[in-house]
């Protein structure tokens, strides 16, 4: 009798076991799936934003950004002259650094002046605490006969030139760094073999100058690396994990032009009259503030047209600087910080153990509290790996062990229905059925430092953007494109600040403003649109003025245009970003329907789109500015349709026929509304011929609104919206 009773029990154990066996065994080879390891890394960025940014304050690392704002103010545009370079490793050391470390590749001589590399080689000589950047690159050859279909991989060096490298007694470091599967950078590469030779990292090589590290004292050993008095445990074959330390901007920070700028040197803001000298200056200057004293010191490009940037935990948008990835590589190393994870056959042993567990749980306890054990374990499991994590830099496998809970889960709940299924139909043969989601000025007024926060403002979010820029880029050299930029946005931004605007940002060619904070400006929606018009006619002022320059600018340069759009909302604007690098700016959904605007005017052949929004509060203000009602439109990614107009121009600037030609499409445009095709159609046709804008029908996409309307009137003549169409025309396109 016993044996009896006891083998279904002992027989459901052995299949619920051999179950939970399989799908343990299943998950940890779906792991190694590619969706699944991405899953698994970005799981690891939400362990890196739960943890938050750890401190730096012990940290001997400062950064030195050749940044945006230090080209605008050096005289020379990079690449800069090598002695730039020579008179930054020197004031450095008058400031008492202890090593410095040069990301940039200096392969290639001087394209000033010789003697550049001559005063950059003796600087280093001098020191003999400096590290420059180097690569060690792959190669991949094709052969190229047909019958010899074979490639040759390989390996480039790319190196400081041989006056540098015979001048520093350091040597390079490389600075190839190796992404994961989804683009991010968390892994940092220690060795690069080449033929018989290892290059280290560059961080490595800092590191060996800092201490003194003799090459004999850097090995490997199972599962790690050596170097000195550091022992780095292994993520792969040859990187570790980088514990990154917080978001772009967490270590101190100084531009490479003020490090630069003594009084024997003229940035552009100064001359023999006025001098800022903001790193010698005896009141202010870097050089009496101690802020590299006994530091290593990182020197990085920070300039995005240089692309060294990459998305890691706590940039996934991809704004971390190259630079700034070596510097928390170095950090971990000093801080012995590492992230370390359990040998694969304990991770396995982990994987399978949750699958067994999670089908014996379910096979044996009621499903309820099975499914409630069952959501402990996981809850916990994931607060263990946290814990560990957050406290340990320890790092369980997270997607291995919850695959198999729910494969485990999934199995059991499945043998279970299966088995409930077959003893509900054992039943029913026995018994029968049953059923069942100006900033300085701002702040000089307001007698407060700057700090993280927002606050609701209603304002008017302006966005411009120069049509087609890309092809400016392509028929333009660098020196000219920069040239031809400034002249554009100086133009465009004193017009702006004119009407009381307040500069957001410049990106690339675009610009981004609000009208209304964060001093606050009463009709802020009129000088927007006041703003809008004068831009427009600047424009064309620069254009004549490109034209009678001859040669000097491509066609494409005289026929500039540009686009803007604009909006008036209740938005939050403030300082945000990180607790030490934060831009006053705006946010909110109103912001995001002024870009669109922005976009969306090209769809109708106009270069100034306004919500009604906008153009009710300036006509409130002054019926100066005249204005066309374009359109009732659903913008991409958003539901609520908009009223859209164009912003036409002044009103003493527009002519009879201008007047004429709105009054022909606002009277087309009711008939459209009204689904009056024939009215609406002549009505369109009539406008188009006293457009401004009549398109060159050989440039493709080049439209005037009443075009646009009388295509669509004719397109639905032939296929008619339903009878309680509202007139909402949805954009499929930004």
């Amino acid at each position: 009798m016993t044996t009896t009773s006891k083998s279904p029990r002992f027989k459901n154990l052995y299949i619920s076991a051999i179950a939970g066996l399989l799908a343990g065994v299943l998950a940890f080879f779906v792991t190694d799936f590619a969706p699944v390891r991405t899953l698994e890394l970005k799981w690891i960025d939400v362990l890196f934003e739960m943890r938050g940014p750890k401190s730096l304050d012990d940290s001997p690392i400062v950064l030195v950004a050749v940044s945006e704002q230090s080209d605008f103010e050096l005289p020379v545009k990079f690449p800069y002259p090598t002695s730039y370079y020579a008179r930054l490793i020197e004031n450095l050391n008058r400031a008492g650094a202890a090593v410095i470390g040069i990301d940039i590749v200096f392969d290639k001589n001087d394209i000033y002046d010789p003697r550049n590399d001559t005063l950059f080689a003796a600087a280093l000589s001098k020191y003999n605490n400096v590290v420059l950047a180097g690569d060690v690159r792959r190669e991949v050859q094709r052969a190229a006969h047909a019958e010899l279909r074979t490639m040759a991989s390989g390996q480039q060096l790319v190196q400081p030139i041989p006056l540098l490298r015979d001048a520093n007694p350091n040597n390079w470091g490389f600075v190839a760094v190796n992404r994961d599967r989804d683009g991010f950078l968390r892994r940092y590469p220690l060795v690069a073999p080449h033929f018989e030779t290892n290059y280290y990292a560059f961080s490595l090589q800092v590191l060996r100058v800092l201490e003194q590290i003799d090459e004999s004292e850097i090995y490997p050993y199972p599962g790690g690396f050596r170097i000195g008095r550091h022992r780095i445990p292994l993520w792969d074959n040859s990187n570790f994990f980088i514990n990154y330390s917080g978001y772009p901007g967490s270590f101190p920070e100084f531009n490479f032009s003020d490090v630069i700028d003594t009084y024997d040197f003229f940035t552009l803001n100064e001359d023999e009259d006025f001098q800022i000298n903001a790193f010698d200056d005896p009141d202010f200057g870097l050089l009496y503030q101690d802020v590299f004293r006994d530091k290593i010191v990182l020197v990085g490009a920070t300039m995005p047209e240089l692309h060294d940037f990459y998305p890691t935990p706590f940039a996934p948008n991809g704004n971390m600087p190259g630079y700034e990835s070596h510097a928390n590589a170095l950090q971990t190393i000093l801080s012995g910080s590492f992230i370390t994870r359990p040998a694969l056959g304990v991770t396995f042993l982990i994987i399978v153990l949750f699958g067994i567990f999670a089908t014996v749980l379910m096979t044996y306890t009621d499903f309820r509290i099975g499914t409630l054990v069952w959501l402990l374990l996981l809850g916990g499991y994931l607060y263990l790996v946290f814990f560990l994590f957050a406290g340990r830099g320890f790092l369980l496998e997270t997607t291995g062990p919850v695959l198999a809970l729910i494969f485990g889960y999934g199995s059991s709940v499945g043998y279970r229905y299966i088995n409930e299924q077959q003893e509900k139909k054992r039943i029913r043969s026995m018994f029968g059925t049953y059923v069942s989601p100006e900033v300085v000025n701002y702040i000089i007024s307001s007698g407060q430092m700057p700090k993280l926060g927002g606050e609701r403002s209603f304002i008017t979010a302006f966005f411009s953007d120069i049509q087609g820029f890309s092809a400016f880029s392509e028929k333009l050299s660098p020196e000219e494109l920069v040239e031809l930029m400034n002249e554009y946005l100086t133009a465009m931004t004193d017009i702006l600040i004119e009407e009381g605007g307040t500069l957001d940002k410049y990106i690339g060619d675009a610009i981004v403003a609000i009208f209304g904070a964060p001093v606050k400006l009463e009709h802020h929606a009129w000088h927007a649109c006041s703003t809008a018009v004068r831009i427009l006619h600047r424009q064309a002022e620069l254009r004549e003025k490109w034209q009678s320059e001859g040669d000097k600018w491509p066609e494409i340069v005289h026929h500039m245009q540009t686009r803007i759009g604009l909006n008036s909302g209740e938005v939050i604007t403030g300082n945000m970003g990180s607790q030490k690098r934060f831009n006053y700016t705006m946010m909110g959904d109103d912001v995001n329907l002024a870009a669109r605007c922005e976009s969306g005017a090209k769809s109708y052949g106009v270069y100034a789109m306004v919500t009604k929004a906008t153009r009710d509060l300036a006509l409130k203000y002054s019926d100066g500015i005249v204005f066309r009602e374009l359109d009732k439109i659903v913008v991409k990614g958003r539901t609520k349709p908009e009223i859209m107009y164009e912003l036409v121009d002044f009103q003493e600037r527009c002519s009879e026929n201008d007047l004429l030609c709105l009054k022909h499409y606002d009277q087309a445009l009711q008939a459209y509304y009204r689904q009056d095709w024939d009215m609406a159609e002549s009505g369109f046709v009539a406008a188009a011929k006293l457009e401004r804008h009549q398109p060159d029908s050989e440039k493709d996409g080049d439209v005037n609104p009443s075009l646009i309307m009388l295509q669509r009137v004719r397109a639905m003549r032939e296929n008619p919206p339903a009878a309680d169409w509202n007139g909402v025309f949805v954009m499929q396109t930004k």
